[in-house]
């Protein structure tokens, strides 16, 4: 195995018990008694994997998980605990640990072999993203200058979260803002995607230019063509004088397109026009046409795939639109990220008051349909309602309130259900409702498909579900060294 691990464990017998086997397979280790030392060395070096105790004085496990996905998102983490129940499991996962040991445990028949599968499942996740970024595509979209890092922390405050999910994002958009090539915003509604335009506007060097917005669902096709492209005089009724388009306007700077998939097949062909030739042609003007440098940022909730199959989108449009993709997830996926979401917008409404520990309870377990804008929804109706510097259940929406009631109201689940079972019948109850497709079971679940499949591996269900019913292409990974095999050193 070849590695760098991580271990913070404030007993030094049991961070040396978990030093000698790890080096003896291969690995390069460090360990630490006091959690803030451990995290600074986090900071300095990367490492693929972190160990760290659950109950320590001082900072906990769980404080060591959110700041490390902080400091090194890339770095798993693995929490060990002697007092593991189904609520700090469930915690540990949610705020992105990839897997807790119950101590004691077997150094030779858990540890290492949990190891040995993260790795494993790391090399893959790592060829998979090399061989994504070998395309022309993405090397032009990383392109970008040295004045980027003091941007990019100039701007971080439009996005608002520490979770993979949304870090991945960030990290996205802060590659592709620095390059011309357009940029397609995919996710349901109400996740952020204009948010995300800005963020990328803001942290390119056309940041001193306009941002210009069009809702392409807003306008019928008449409408929204020449709002566009502009007209002449006469183009049309009530067409009194001539006008440039948006186009036009954001000359030198960005446009973002909204609600892309919904613009009318007729108007496609001209946007393809602009993308590929950068040229413009005003509505009625069969004689002139103007040249412009508009950056295109676009967003959708649709399926785009459906789109194309169905003949609603062009195909060749999509492609020069989607050269960069960037996927806003749901707020159920990334549900770590409430607590920074709430105080972001109770900060937005200047207001001292917080949230009731059982009115976090029912925000922490409503599904969020409408997702990031249904919460600042739910924040701006509670502050409204509120009387007092708590803010109850009562002060929420009719919804959340009538949702954490059938919540409450479920039946639990078996007390004597040992945590790896629970996990074992999440797994596969998700995998059956999406068709056994592991990325959407991945959505489902709030975690990475990479968490995913290592959570298949251990497991092992890989047998019971099948390549075949998973409806995805099965990566062969490399036989297992014996590392249970390797003698703890002396």
């Amino acid at each position: 195995m070849n590695g760098r691990i991580l271990i913070i464990d404030d007993e030094p017998q049991m961070a040396q018990l978990l030093s000698r086997p790890l080096s003896g397979a291969g690995l390069e280790v460090e360990a630490f008694e006091d959690p803030e030392q451990g995290l600074q060395r986090l900071r300095e070096h990367p490492f693929d994997v972190l160990l760290t105790d659950l109950y320590m004085p001082g900072m906990d496990g769980i404080e060591v998980l959110r700041r490390a996905r902080v400091i090194r998102p890339a770095c798993e983490v693995v929490v060990m605990t002697a007092n593991a129940t189904v609520t700090t499991a469930r915690e540990a996962l949610k705020l992105g640990a990839i897997d807790y040991l119950t101590k004691p445990f077997s150094v030779t028949n858990e540890l290492l072999p949990t190891v040995e599968s993260i790795l494993e499942v790391d090399a893959v996740a790592a060829e998979e993203s090399r061989s994504a970024a070998d395309s022309p595509a993405e090397r032009a979209a990383t392109e970008r200058a040295p004045s980027e890092k003091a941007s990019a922390e100039n701007a971080s405050e439009l996005l608002v979260g520490q979770s993979e999910a949304m870090r991945t994002a960030f990290e996205r958009a802060r590659k592709v803002a620095r390059s011309r090539s357009p940029v397609l915003l995919l996710g349901e509604s109400g996740t952020g995607k204009e948010v995300m335009a800005d963020l990328i506007h803001r942290l390119g060097p056309r940041a001193d230019r306009p941002l210009l917005r069009v809702n392409c669902a807003a306008l019928s096709e008449s409408l929204l063509e020449s709002e566009l492209f502009g007209h002449v005089r006469g183009a049309f009724t009530g067409a009194t004088r001539d006008r440039d388009g948006i186009f036009a306007e954001a000359d030198g700077g960005t446009l973002f397109l909204d609600e892309i998939g919904e613009m009318a097949p007729g108007l496609q062909p001209k946007l393809l026009r602009v993308l590929q030739e950068g040229e413009v042609r005003r509505v009625g003007d069969a004689a002139q046409v103007r040249h412009v440098d508009v950056r295109i940022i676009a967003a959708t909730n649709r399926d785009m795939s459906v789109a194309i199959r169905n003949g609603s989108f062009r195909e060749d449009l999509y492609y020069r639109l989607a050269v960069v993709p960037i996927e806003l997830p749901p707020l159920r996926r990334h549900l770590q990220d409430l607590p920074d979401l709430l105080d972001h917008f109770l900060a937005q409404l200047d207001t001292p008051a917080r949230f009731s520990d059982e009115a976090l309870r029912a925000l922490q377990g409503y599904g969020w349909p409408g997702n990031v804008r249904e919460l600042s929804n739910a924040v701006e109706h509670a502050v409204v309602l509120g009387e007092g510097p708590v803010l109850g259940l009562a002060d929420l929406p009719a919804a959340i309130q009538e949702a954490e009631t059938v919540r409450v109201g479920a039946a639990q689940p078996d007390e004597e259900e040992t945590l790896d079972a629970i996990e074992r019948r999440t797994i596969l109850q998700a995998l059956e409702r999406t068709g056994y497709n592991r990325t959407k079971a991945a959505r489902v679940l709030g975690v990475t498909r990479r968490t995913l499949g290592y959570r298949i591996r251990k497991y092992e269900l890989d047998d019971l579900i099948g390549p075949a019913r998973a409806g995805e292409v099965s990566v062969q990974l490399p036989e297992k060294t014996d590392v249970r095999a390797v003698p703890p050193q002396p």
